[in-house]
């Protein structure tokens, strides 16, 4: 790859791999909706090779007139590369308004139509783990089943434009493939996922009550995350749906015990004193065998570690403030 576009570039992974990319002296535009005066420079700074556009993906269909009017274009080599992180909802990323997330499937196509007008070789459309839920549920029978899950609206939108970008490039010639992740977790997160706030718990020695945790669930570090990505744009094959993952899921009841461990408070794991009712994924489910076929792919972050890197910056954020 020697240039990169990038939409959600301010956002957790996506500006990881903004910074990953920038060290190999890539070529990045950086898309998001925030000023830049107002983006976190712990996720994005100036750099020689970075190109910031502030624009909201309502208007992503015009991303060839605005990259004619900063003087930024595709080279001729073919070896340019669009990753579509962006993906939002009115209140927050999951909410139910059905609305705001048909918005994101138009969006997406809008994303991919521009991509190809600007002369992109590769498309890749990152998915959420949400997705292999709503497969379990649309195919569960409302008249019997009461399961629930409040990402469903979300995971079913991101599914359906998985499903219209595969059409689109039946007649293009941009090569896609897609990018999903298990849980991703590590430093300068603001979207509080549950395992970052029991560790804030245990730091707090604040109550501990749990479903039982026999979930099936995986967890990746960002860092080795946004380096799977890259390597998928790198490596990745037309077509191909990759996921992205530690390559050894346990229950959620392990992951919360490690966790434990390392940070232990005078509170006691209760398991099972929360209600849980979902579809429960598969440990195939996560399988990353196909990302290790292609792009030689192997996580370099244990969880242990991502834990530590997590709470150190936890410590730090408690400081700075």
């Amino acid at each position: 790859m020697k240039q990169v576009i990038i939409t959600g570039a301010t956002g957790f992974i996506g500006s990881r791999l903004v910074r990953m990319l920038l060290d190999d002296n890539i070529q990045v535009l950086a898309i998001g909706r925030k000023d830049w005066k107002d983006v976190d420079p712990l996720r994005l700074q100036p750099n020689n090779n970075l190109t910031y556009l502030c624009t909201d993906m309502k208007d992503i269909k015009s991303l060839p007139e605005k990259l004619k009017k900063i003087g930024w274009s595709i080279d001729s080599d073919g070896n340019s590369v669009f990753f579509h992180f962006a993906w939002g909802g009115l209140g927050q990323l999951s909410d139910l308004d059905v609305s705001a997330q048909i918005d994101n499937i138009n969006w997406t196509t809008d994303a991919f139509v521009s991509a190809e007008s600007i002369g992109c070789s590769k498309f890749v459309h990152v998915g959420t783990m949400e997705e292999s839920f709503a497969d379990n549920y649309l195919k569960l029978d409302y008249k019997y089943n009461d399961e629930y899950n409040r990402h469903v609206v979300y995971s079913i939108a991101k599914k359906y434009a998985r499903e219209m970008l595969k059409a689109l490039s039946s007649n293009s010639k941009i090569n896609l493939m897609f990018g999903t992740n298990s849980h991703v977790m590590g430093p300068n997160d603001d979207k509080d996922s549950f395992l970052q706030k029991t560790l804030i718990k245990l730091r707090n020695n604040e109550k501990l009550e749990f479903t039982s945790g026999e979930q099936i669930f995986d967890v990746i570090s960002v860092r080795d995350c946004a380096y799977a990505y890259k390597l998928i744009g790198e490596k990745g094959k037309s077509n191909k749906e990759y996921w992205i993952g530690s390559g050894a899921p346990r229950t959620l009841k392990e992951y919360i015990n490690i966790m434990a461990k390392l940070y232990p408070s005078d509170q006691i794991l209760e398991f099972g004193k929360v209600f849980y009712n979902d579809v429960m994924l598969k440990y195939e489910d996560f399988s990353i065998d196909s990302l290790r076929e292609d792009t030689n792919f192997i996580p370099g972050q244990s969880y242990e570690d991502t834990v530590h890197e997590l709470y150190n910056w936890l410590e730090n954020s408690d400081l700075n403030e």
